[in-house]
């Protein structure tokens, strides 16, 4: 039974905010050349963590896990039950060794998690504590007991084990963790399939607060192999602007033999023989796992080869240094006594004991140093020329393939070994090869890179959130603070924004209380008062802020008949306001022709979209509304006596993707609608810091992203501008480009 998926193991470890490359009890391998019967397609993972006072050592664990996975492949039967055998002596072992050390009142708990891939169907069994999310196309899954927990391995002679199975498929993620983030649930989780091995791990990593210990198993399409993954270490972030930038995802090393040297149509693209052993994917490190039993004398933990390399040659370097010491040691002494013999005063040229004995140190260490220099610089040179050449192989076989996503996996495979490459040296060629990878996936993901520019002089004030921003035709731009729950106001100054000190938009102690504002919109040119913007708070208040003037008209809205539960975004169109009451599941429209004087009416009628406690953001468009919810998909709705109420599918025009609630490779955080001559609905990415453009209909356009610049945080807010412009806020700065 073949397997059309190849698996990834990551973990997911950080302590005290950094991440550690080796997750203890963490152990992967395929299936050894002698297995049992049946076992010989498996590929098999296990977490093992051990909580109490009586932990194993690093080197017991590793040697535990390897035992366990040794005796599954040796196991006759079904998978299920084979991994049941392996459980049950898992438990027997740690029972007895409680039962050893319980006189001194030591004890250790097992938590376990073990899997089993079987073509591409996914066994899971777990015991004690631990939990596990399945994310897949339609959502996410969670796999966990909570009436087992604490009742982990080594406590009775019946361990309480549950199986779980299911199908995944490419893009698929397993989750497995003994203590899970908070944040991480089926709602949180359901929108992040798709992405690529480096984006989700660091949205996994940013949404978690605190310590991290996880294992993530990834699916993508390939041939059936497993490897274990480590996230890149202490990587400082890159200030430096590069040209351009993609996401990358994990590229499996493909085995020896004939196959490798050509790639099947749809297979990941692997190196050619003579590479490197070890390759970088998307902000991961990759290391081959065991794949036979001869294989089990490998170096711990999968050190990369280039590592060994370098300590070989360090170790070599110090036999060296003390061979050129002795040698130079002898070599100083016998050029002293011939010159003491050669010349007729000896005594003119006898060296003084400190300055032969500083030259007996000094020297040698001069010369291993350019011994050293040159030894590096010429591994450093090797190692960069040949992950060109396989950078170059993988834009060869990219040009060859004729389906898209094969043709992703190969340009995707050709930015890895660049980033390889350029971990040793930064050279024209590999720039222009790095571009040319990024200009051929642009492509095929229609994205446009727009030259993003800082506008407003000296950035805003520090420690601001902004969370909406407007552009007016005025050349002016209004930022909403979230922090204070006021408004900046700059005005254009030739190519730059300047912050106005003087504008007064916020909350009001009296005699109307205003309270932090939640959202703001642009008013029309020319309004009444003079004022540019409208602005609500938290408790259904609405203020109109002048340019100019310290003052601001601040007025109460008449409150729904449900009253007001928590007000936290509205939208205009043609003067009517349009007010997302999440915690009361409503949608409220108040009339501008009465200027919202009087009671608003309930925007749906029968067909209340569902969960409206996660909708976050919303627009309208000639009485049509689109509700964004938190994990990315849209509902859209019709305002009449029956108000028509549909989820809504993205129609994604790239090839080799497919329409779906969810839009692949994204996680939408706001919406925005851009009127005529060219109506659409944008969408923003804040990790991503990309910006989608899609038809009224939700048929994707293009994609704008930034051309050489690397931000170091996410995008808060976006704005579309009336004069073709797009704007986006990033930490305390506006930066702007010119839509194409």
């Amino acid at each position: 039974m073949t397997s059309s998926l190849d698996l990834f193991l990551l973990p997911l470890w950080r302590q005290a905010g950094k991440d550690r490359p080796k997750l203890p009890g963490l152990y992967a391998t395929d299936a050894p050349r002698r297995a049992a019967r049946g076992r010989s397609g498996d590929r098999f993972f296990v977490y093992l963590t051990m909580e109490g006072n009586a932990p194993l050592s690093p080197k017991e664990l590793d040697a535990l896990l390897a035992q366990v996975a040794d005796m599954y492949f040796k196991t006759t039967g079904s998978a299920t039950a084979a991994m049941r055998s392996v459980a049950e002596k898992l438990n027997e072992l740690l029972l007895k060794r409680n039962m050893n050390v319980a006189s001194r009142g030591r004890q250790a708990i097992g938590v376990l998690a073990l899997g089993v891939m079987r073509a591409n169907h996914l066994y899971l069994l777990q015991s004690g504590a631990s939990q596990a999310y399945l994310i897949f196309a339609d959502g996410a899954k969670q796999f966990y007991d909570p009436s087992t927990t604490g009742r982990g391995l080594g406590l009775s002679r019946v361990p309480v084990l549950h199986f779980h199975q299911a199908e995944m498929h490419p893009g698929d993620v397993l989750l497995v963790s003994p203590n899970p983030p908070l944040t991480w649930n089926t709602t949180t989780l359901r929108n992040l399939h798709g992405l690529a091995a480096g984006d989700l791990y660091q949205r996994l990593v940013r949404r978690a607060a605190g310590d991290i210990e996880a294992a993530m198993l990834m699916a993508k399409k390939g041939k059936g192999g497993l490897r274990l993954v480590s996230p890149r270490v202490n990587s400082e972030p890159r200030t430096k602007p590069v040209e351009e930038s993609h996401p990358k995802e994990a590229t499996p090393v493909r085995k020896s033999g004939a196959a490798a040297r050509r790639p099947m149509r749809g297979q990941a693209v692997s190196p050619p023989p003579s590479s490197p052993p070890v390759s970088k994917v998307s902000g991961v490190s990759v290391a081959p796992v065991r794949v036979s039993a001869e294989a089990e004398t490998s170096t711990p933990a999968q050190e990369p080869a280039a590592a060994r390399a370098r300590k070989a040659g360090g170790a070599a370097l110090k036999t060296m240094a003390r061979a050129i010491a002795t040698t130079l040691q002898q070599i100083l002494s016998a050029v002293q006594t011939l010159i003491r013999r050669m010349l007729p005063d000896e005594s003119m040229m006898s060296l003084p004991s400190s300055t032969m004995a500083f030259g007996a140190v000094a020297i040698p260490l001069i010369v291993v140093t350019v011994a050293a220099v040159v030894y590096f610089q010429k591994g450093r040179v090797r190692y960069y020329e040949d992950y060109l050449a396989q950078a170059q192989w993988a834009v060869g076989e990219a040009q060859q393939f004729e389906h898209a996503s094969e043709q992703r996996i190969a340009w995707q495979a050709a930015l890895d070994y660049l980033e390889q490459a350029e971990s040793y040296r930064i050279t024209d060629d590999s720039q222009t090869l790095r571009n040319y990878a990024n200009v051929a996936l642009d492509s095929l993901d229609m994205i446009d890179r727009l030259r993003f520019e800082p506008i407003i002089e000296g950035g805003l004030p520090a420690g601001v959130a902004i969370r909406r921003v407007v552009a007016t035709r005025e050349n002016e731009l209004y930022m909403l603070d979230s922090v204070s729950g006021s408004v900046f106001r700059a005005v254009a100054t030739g190519s730059s924004y300047q912050l106005d000190p003087n504008f007064t938009c916020g909350p009001v102690p009296g005699p109307l209380i205003i309270g932090p504002l939640m959202d703001i919109e642009a008013l029309p040119t020319g309004y009444p008062n003079g004022a540019a913007l409208i602005a609500m708070d938290g408790n259904g208040n609405l203020v109109q802020c002048i340019p100019g003037s310290e003052n601001q008209l601040s007025y109460s809205m008449l409150p729904p008949s449900s009253n007001w539960g928590t007000p936290i975004a509205f939208a205009m169109d043609t003067g009517d306001l349009y007010i997302l009451d999440s915690f009361t599941s409503s949608v409220w429209v108040y009339d501008g022709a009465m200027e919202y004087r009087d009671l608003p009416h309930f925007f749906f009628g029968d067909q209340v979209p569902p969960s409206m406690q996660d909708v976050i953001d919303l627009t309208v468009s000639d009485g049509n509304l689109y509700l964004l919810y938190n994990d990315g998909h849209l509902v859209t709705s019709v305002y009449a006596e029956d108000s028509i109420t549909n989820p809504q599918l993205f129609t994604d025009t790239r090839e080799g993707y497919e329409n779906d609630a969810i839009f692949a490779g994204a996680d939408f955080d706001a919406i925005q609608f851009a009127p005529p001559p060219d109506p659409s609905i944008y969408l923003l990415d804040e990790d991503a810091h990309a910006i989608y453009h899609f038809t009224l209909q939700m048929v994707y356009k293009r994609q704008y992203r930034p051309l050489g610049i690397l931000f170091d945080e996410p995008a808060s807010a976006f704005t579309i501008g009336p004069k073709h412009q797009v704007f986006m806020v990033v930490g305390n700065q506006v930066y702007s480009a010119l839509l194409p």
